[in-house]
């Protein structure tokens, strides 16, 4: 396992940007970019605007399992009733456009909104749906199939150990409870989610446990992933870390110069 010890010097006195012929550098814009982490660790909002940046397309995987959780309480199906979670999986029809860096969700013809995903009863039971080998199976089917064309950022829990354990770059981004807590409960707050933050924290906690302790695709540090803690980072520094690690990895020109140096 490498770590990237990014926390210092300040990632924002650098600038990254497109130079020459960077996306063919990216193996003619064909890579299979794995970031996984907790959850709140900032990998989806992170690896969107890297791949933005890169011109990759993105998946958060994690948004996929958020849509069965929704659709099962919208259907008022008990999220822990195995045989229902995986006959819903199975019959569901999730779509992604991710020819936009950000996806377009659509389940069985309805489009759901961030708040629709990130509300506080999907985020109960969210791990609970995931914990499901059913459900994993036929959503990591679609999953892989979509990283068969290559060019992808893919954020999730099992990305670099299940899904695309030979992925071209694996990260894993992370952050203490605490900050991650606090990232929710702010997310949740701004969305106009009444929101408590010890709440936030507890639910947090045992989100940790139940993803780190499943029997099916547990999350863990893939092998050979690159770490990144963003704890001290904010956005521009995250997505800075990301762009420099992918493009180190993959050999691309890394386009990197400090102000003034």
């Amino acid at each position: 396992m490498r770590e990237a010890h990014l926390e210092a010097p300040r990632i924002p006195n650098v600038i990254i940007g497109h130079v020459g012929t960077t996306h063919e550098n990216l193996r003619n814009g064909s890579p299979v970019v794995a970031i996984d982490g907790p959850v709140a660790s900032g990998k989806s909002t992170v690896g969107r605007v890297a791949a933005e940046q890169l011109g990759l397309r993105f998946l958060d995987t994690g948004i996929m399992y958020r849509a069965v959780t929704w659709l099962a309480l919208h259907q008022h199906e008990n999220v822990d009733d195995a045989e229902a979670m995986e006959r819903l999986a199975e019959c569901c029809d999730i779509s992604l456009d991710c020819e936009r860096s950000g996806a377009l969700l659509v389940v069985n013809h309805q489009s759901l909104t961030s708040d629709d995903l990130a509300s506080a009863d999907v985020d109960r039971s969210v791990s609970a749906v995931a914990a499901n080998s059913a459900v994993r199976r036929a959503l990591v089917a679609q999953q892989r199939s979509l990283a068969a064309a290559g060019g992808i950022v893919m954020a999730g829990r099992d990305i670099g150990s299940v899904v695309v354990p030979d992925a071209d770059v694996k990260m894993y981004i992370d952050a203490s409870p605490e900050v991650r807590a606090r990232r929710r409960f702010k997310q949740q707050l701004e969305s106009g989610i009444s929101a408590d933050y010890q709440q936030v924290l507890a639910d947090t906690l045992r989100r940790d446990r139940l993803d780190s302790e499943r029997a099916d695709s547990p999350l863990i540090v893939p092998d050979g992933a690159i770490v990144i803690n963003t704890e001290r980072m904010n956005l521009s520094e995250s997505v800075a870390a990301v762009v420099f690690a992918i493009r180190t990895a993959t050999g691309a020109a890394s386009a990197c110069a400090a102000p003034g140096g």
